[in-house]
């Protein structure tokens, strides 16, 4: 896939988005969406990793809310969405074994 050069330039303001052709900003919003959920998807399975280390205990931080919040210059509110994003990987697969051990009981 080929893009004008600036179409995937982190500074939304970049001159020449103006410029860029239809199809070349149909092409950028779907590499930009690709990159994204690439990124999404890395920081999901890192804060779910810090979680099962207890990485804010070994470091001197209460808690991940506490860790990401310093980190990452994010809310605790958002360091909470983060968290709750990322934990569902393991409880589902554990809510799941239960449920087939009931009913296998």
């Amino acid at each position: 896939m080929t893009t004008h050069s600036t179409a995937l330039a982190p500074d939304a303001r970049t001159p020449g988005w103006p410029e860029l052709a239809d199809v070349d900003l149909l092409r950028t919003l779907v590499e930009i969406e690709r990159r994204r959920r690439r990124l999404d998807a890395a920081m999901r399975a890192a804060v779910a990793e810090a979680e099962r280390r207890g990485l804010a205990a070994g470091t001197g931080y209460r808690d991940t809310v506490e860790l990401l919040t310093d980190l990452l210059r994010i809310s605790a509110t958002e360091a909470r969405r983060r968290i709750e994003y990322a934990a569902p990987q393991v409880r589902s697969r554990s809510r799941k074994m239960w449920r087939v051990l009931a009913a296998a009981s």
